[in-house]
């Protein structure tokens, strides 16, 4: 990915209200995920950041070096890969898969220190070891049906 639109990225991103997720390439697409804090990131407010990534960067360097891109949200069933995303989403239910388990753990994100990770299932504390955690994702309830444990 071109670093100077990475750059025209997070500039504009610390402009707005948004906090920026992940900047990830797809063949033939640059996706920028964007979150609101304590809640759902609207379609005005991705499209105002798209508008304003879009200006920066053709005002700076032309139309003809803009790559394709789409400004989304994390999505309801987001896999979360790195500890910056874990980070982000603490609070959040999510599902998570182990090596162990044969079925997905459903409760809230609490913390991850790097080689555990914490999750509230019932109101209990689970630890899981990294190591062993094949998958972490949101989850929806409205997708997924009732919190489960």
């Amino acid at each position: 990915m071109d670093t100077r639109f990475a750059d025209i990225v997070q500039l504009e991103v610390a402009k707005s209200d948004a906090t920026l997720v992940a900047i990830e390439n797809a063949p033939g697409m640059v996706s920028v995920v964007l979150m609101m804090s304590g809640k759902d990131i609207s379609v005005d407010e991705l499209e105002s950041v798209s508008r304003a990534i879009s200006h920066a960067f053709i005002e700076l360097y032309g139309d003809d070096y803009l790559p394709a891109f789409e400004v989304t949200s994390p999505g309801l069933d987001r896999v979360l890969k790195t500890a910056r995303e874990l980070e982000l989403f603490a609070g959040r239910l999510v599902r998570v898969t182990t090596k162990e388990s044969g079925e997905p753990i459903v409760g809230t994100l609490e913390a991850s220190d790097g080689d555990s990770l914490h999750v509230a299932v019932l109101g209990v504390d689970r630890v899981f070891d990294m190591r062993q955690v094949t998958k972490i994702s949101l989850w929806d309830e409205i997708l997924g049906g009732a919190c489960e444990g």
